[in-house]
């Protein structure tokens, strides 16, 4: 009979695509506006980011949204992103 961790020892080297992308985009952010966004404030669903920050960070990311729309598309797995909330 084979032990769990026999069973478990391929799935050693997946990441977590998801969290992972999602630090991308809040390292991309940090960039661009100066401000520090951490991978838990932000959600990625269908095409839209959505970002949990106060308003007056949001503002701020909807001033410079042209530009960070066009960075985040160039990151692999996220050209789809078309919108920002």
């Amino acid at each position: 009979m084979l032990q769990l961790s026999d069973l478990l020892t391929r799935f050693k080297g997946i990441s977590n695509t998801d969290k992972a992308k999602k630090e991308i985009v809040g390292q991309e952010l940090t960039r661009i506006i100066g401000i520090p966004i951490t991978y838990q404030q932000v959600i990625i669903s269908k095409n839209t980011l959505i970002l949990k920050v106060q308003p007056i960070i949001k503002s701020e990311i909807m001033l410079k949204k042209d530009e960070i729309l066009q960075k985040i598309k160039n990151i692999s797995g996220l050209s789809h992103i078309t919108t920002i909330q």
